[in-house]
């Protein structure tokens, strides 16, 4: 959609929501005389509707040949102009009628998107999106901070609550033989558990100085998508590990224990898939056991250079702050997470500032929150066994 029609649509839509408001008055005539500027305005709409099937009919060949979709040019340049206005919603600078069509544009449009905002407040914005390209920066960053959720499944929604159903891992009886002829028995029926999930309100502030607000458009964006990215990791993290610790204990002596979970614990398929989540003490001990020829029993990961394998396995490291030793045994959680449990994620971080509001306007600051919904559901139970390595040193 261009600019122009966007600006039509809109005074369009304010005319008929003015004569909306008269009728509810009772003010019929005053209703009946902005008709004509309705109906002249709906011609126009309608005209620029047909200017702009023709000038894309005239260069979509071209548009083919090169490679790119008119729809998606026009898609990133809605984002470039939805990011400029997102800046101007941190700053707290006003935020014009136009540029609300802007919003409600591209957030019609973006797949990705959620929330709104609010045309009351006619200084800044009362809570305003993420753009995309700035949201993949984000979980770039949360992927530096060893963001756990990429271990795990995570499922985006777009309702607060819902259910799931899973298949109930349960022995079944093979099929009954039947003779030439003979009737065939009915067999037993498969068995379904249901998963809830109810996704929670998680938010935090932060203070932004005067002096980065009137910084450059990049130094902004990247101390703001920086503190999202740390904040956001972290509380994933929590909440994944608290879920996890969930689990039966394990103790594990030594190498022949860690075996035997992969080996006999974990079904087949879960084993040759799983990730081995450790923090830094039972990575160390990992890391320093050799076999009878004295070579290191890890294997470095060439597909990404600094990870380790055990016997094909990832080892995710997190640190000793997060996920800390118990006296002598140290966290080994060995599984497929990504079967064991599901993160209902509604997607979006959405951002408000204001001046006036917390200590704000005594410190001379804007402050910016930070909203994220998600919740934290178990799957399946039996995918993950929660191992205590004994990293006691060996005299």
């Amino acid at each position: 959609m261009t600019k122009e029609m966007r600006a039509l649509l809109q005074k369009l839509e304010n005319a008929k929501q003015e004569a909306r408001s008269l009728l509810m008055e009772d003010k019929t005539e005053e209703a009946k005389k902005m008709m004509p500027e309705i109906r002249s305005l709906q011609e126009k709409v309608d005209m620029q509707k047909e200017l702009d099937e023709v000038e894309n009919r005239d260069f979509g060949g071209r548009e083919h040949r090169e490679g790119g979709q008119g729809e998606e040019r026009d898609m990133k340049e809605l984002e470039a102009e939805y990011r400029s206005i997102f800046l101007q919603g941190i700053r707290r600078k006003r935020i014009t009628e136009e540029q609300r069509s802007v919003i409600r544009d591209y957030e019609k449009r973006a797949v990705m998107n959620e929330g709104g905002t609010n045309p009351a407040i006619p200084d800044g914005d009362s809570g305003i999106v993420v753009p995309q390209d700035i949201q993949t920066r984000i979980n770039e960053l949360m992927r530096d901070w060893n963001d756990l959720s990429q271990y795990v499944t995570v499922e985006n929604v777009t309702t607060l609550s819902g259910s799931r159903v899973l298949e109930t891992d349960a022995d079944m009886t093979p099929f009954a033989d039947v003779d030439e002829y003979g009737n065939i028995q009915e067999t037993d029926n498969p068995k379904f558990t249901p998963i809830s999930y109810k996704v929670k309100k998680r938010a935090g502030y932060l203070p932004l100085t005067n002096e980065l607000l009137q910084d450059n458009d990049a130094n902004l964006l990247g101390y703001v998508t920086s503190w999202i990215a740390r904040k956001a990791a972290h509380t994933r993290n929590v909440h994944i590990l608290a879920l996890l610790k969930t689990l039966t204990p394990k103790a594990l002596a030594d190498l022949k224990a860690i075996n035997s979970v992969l080996n006999v614990d974990l079904d087949p398929a879960i084993s040759r898939s799983s990730v081995i989540l450790t923090n830094q003490d039972g990575f160390n001990w990992l890391d320093n056991q050799v076999d009878g020829m004295g070579r290191p029993i890890l294997m470095d990961d060439f597909t990404q250079p600094g990870r380790k394998l055990f016997k094909g396995r990832p080892i995710a490291v997190v640190s000793n702050r997060n996920l800390p030793s118990d006296g002598t045994n140290a966290p080994l959680i060995i599984g497929n997470l990504k079967q064991f449990m599901v993160l209902f994620n509604r997607q979006f971080f959405e951002l408000a500032s204001t001046r006036e509001g917390g200590d704000a306007w005594r410190r001379d600051t804007t402050e910016l929150r930070t909203i994220m919904r998600d919740d934290y559901v178990k799957w399946d139970a039996e995918a993950a066994v929660f191992g205590q390595l004994d990293i006691t040193p060996t005299p």
